[in-house]
């Protein structure tokens, strides 16, 4: 009876020592590395990792980033009156080496966008006032064009300026003082600055 237990607890010691050494090959840090003939199992997950093909670095497409191409200049209106200006060597270049006088054999042409400046000026109508000397009859003074606005400092043109710069420019007739003021880059005229008054109360008046 005594043998018998000590022969069971030798068994159990036993598989304990070999229960933890499965434990020790399956979950330790070398597990994966780890093949023994009497555990063909742990061998499976070797197998995984000698099936995976590797991977070349050098065989991966390469990633084309592609180039933005510059759009062609599209070329200025055609039906914009054109000036030709030519310009020509200086005297001294057109001697060739050789001693000979070169030629023309090219042109290269460019085009370039202009804004003449905006004139300012005052227009004076005289209107003769004629009457006779040998009668009381009443004089008679010549007619002047035909105003858009009647008695109004304004001519055609101002108008036609204030409403495209209230139109286009987005620019009220509180704000047309510093509108024009601001195009001296372009037109290089500061019209409200040139003695003109009562700025608002003009532009007002002229657009209503």
């Amino acid at each position: 009876m005594i043998s018998e237990r000590a022969s069971d607890k030798g068994k159990i010691v036993h598989l304990e020592e070999e229960n933890a050494l499965l434990r020790q090959r399956l979950f330790g840090r070398k597990s994966e590395q780890t093949t023994d003939p009497a555990t063909p199992q742990l061998a499976l997950f070797n197998e995984a990792e000698s099936v995976a093909e590797p991977v070349d670095e050098a065989c991966e497409e390469e990633v084309v980033v592609p180039t933005k191409r510059r759009g062609k200049r599209k070329p200025l209106p055609a039906d914009l009156p054109r000036i030709e200006v030519i310009h020509e060597l200086p005297e001294h270049e057109l001697t060739c080496t050789c001693g000979c006088r070169k030629h023309a054999i090219g042109e290269e042409v460019s085009e370039q966008l202009e804004i003449v400046p905006m004139q300012i000026r005052v227009i004076k109508h005289v209107r003769k006032v004629y009457g006779c000397r040998d009668c009381e009859s009443a004089p008679v003074t010549a007619d002047k064009p035909a105003q858009l606005i009647e008695k109004s400092m304004a001519s055609p043109s101002v108008l036609a300026m204030l409403l495209t710069t209230n139109t286009s420019t987005v620019c009220h007739c509180t704000a047309s003082k510093k509108c024009w003021g601001a195009t001296i880059l372009i037109f290089r005229a500061r019209p409200w600055r040139a003695g003109l008054s009562s700025a608002v109360s003009i532009c007002s008046r002229c657009l209503i």
